[in-house]
């Protein structure tokens, strides 16, 4: 029960005394106020206030405590944390050197294909054991950002590097000098913007920057020794405008440009010695510039905007001609095509077969075998009898479509 204080209420001076009542028969002795001191204790000797400061010492001094006994327990927190982090690291660390724990030190081969690993984790492997009899190293789809002298830099005997998918944004090709003996390179699906700093390989006859970011092929960027024997160039899948700087390259072979947005076929006439030509999925409305290509043998033109079969009078080598999926009307200008094996023209815009003999017959092409012409309108016009009269006018193929009709001749 609380007690009230002089002066803290608004019954007046009474207040100050206690009740006049007898408890237990006797009268209970005043309280008296004594003026300029402090007013008289409740009963219990102190006042409530100072017995809620030192309750409340105590619970500071619990407090206290509580918050030592956290803070101590944090530290055995993070020490913990950093013992498993530690021991983690370590683990990581033996697994990693384990990889190539398996591997003699005259290995030639070795594939590492996606096993998530990392710049930092490829620095810490063993490389050095392997730099006088390694030849070939799969690296594909990891999370590498960074190539170093310290890994990739060591292997001197080093023929084929392949980085296909991981997260490289540069060629790195400068550590790359020790590797003098280097054939072919696969950077694909990496984010690469340049081809830098790959001139001084010489040895080098296959390279592949498949759907990267390049934009161009600037005029230095296959100069100096690595255009000298280089034959096989895939830049499919990037962000190509037009071809250009790749004159120079007068050995080169297959050259795979796909999905890309050229607009024309042009600054080919010097690579006299290419046998492949992909350029599929891009922004082409006409067969042109390929009269120089007397050597070509297989040629990849679907997807495009082209309206009609034509500029292909030198290119007599043909055994492959791919122009599916354009708006070709008329099967024509391919009569000469002598060694022609596959012919694909589908979905297209071709109405009729009727002269198709006189293009593609056995008089013309005896060594053709395959042919596709389906989602063109004369399939659907011709309905069941499409496939017979294909048959009858072309004898000698052996596909139509997806279809085996008969063995080859």
């Amino acid at each position: 029960m609380s007690v009230q204080e002089p002066g803290s209420g608004g019954e007046g001076p009474e207040a100050s005394t206690s009740s006049s009542q007898t408890i237990g028969g006797e009268k209970p002795k005043k309280q008296v106020q004594v003026v300029g001191a402090p007013p008289p204790l409740p009963f219990g000797g102190r006042k409530a206030e100072e017995r809620d400061e030192d309750s409340g010492d105590d619970d500071e001094d619990a407090e206290e405590d509580e918050g030592e006994e956290d803070e101590r327990d944090e530290e055995d927190g993070e020490e913990g944390r950093e013992g498993a982090e530690a021991r983690q690291n370590g683990r990581e660390e033996a697994e990693e050197e384990d990889l190539l724990a398996n591997f003699p030190e005259d290995e030639d081969t070795i594939d590492l294909t996606h096993l998530r690993l990392t710049t930092k984790a490829l620095r810490r492997l063993p490389w050095s054991k392997f730099s006088k009899s390694l030849e070939r190293l799969s690296m594909r789809q990891n999370e590498i950002s960074k190539i170093t002298e310290y890994d990739v830099g060591q292997l001197n005997a080093l023929k084929e590097l392949d980085l296909y998918d991981n997260g490289l944004e540069k060629t790195y090709g400068e550590v790359l000098k020790a590797c003098s003996n280097l054939e072919s390179l696969d950077y694909s699906f990496n984010s690469i913007r340049h081809i830098s700093h790959l001139n001084h390989l010489a040895n080098v006859h296959t390279l592949y920057f498949v759907q990267n970011k390049i934009s161009r092929v600037r005029a230095d960027d296959l100069t100096g020794p690595i255009g000298v024997n280089l034959r096989s160039l895939e830049l499919g899948g990037n962000k190509l405008r037009s071809l250009e700087h790749i004159g120079h390259l007068t050995k080169l072979e297959e050259l795979w440009v796909g999905k890309n947005k050229i607009t024309k076929l042009e600054n080919l006439s010097s690579l006299k010695s290419l046998r492949i030509l992909s350029i599929q999925s891009n922004r082409l409305t006409k067969i042109e510039g390929l009269e120089a290509l007397t050597n070509l043998e297989e040629l990849y033109l679907s997807h495009n905007g082209l309206q009609a079969l034509e500029g292909l009078e030198s290119n007599a080598r043909l055994t492959t001609l791919d122009v599916g999926a354009n708006r070709i009307e008329e099967i024509k200008g391919v009569s000469h095509l002598s060694v022609l094996e596959e012919f694909w023209a589908n979905d297209n815009a071709i109405t009729t077969i009727q002269s198709i003999d006189d293009q593609l017959g056995p008089n013309k092409c005896p060594k053709l075998n395959t042919v596709y012409l389906e989602g063109n309108p004369v399939q659907r016009s011709e309905g069941a009898a499409y496939r017979r009269k294909l048959m009858l006018a072309l004898p000698q193929i052996s596909q139509i479509d997806a279809t085996f009709v008969k063995q080859a001749m």
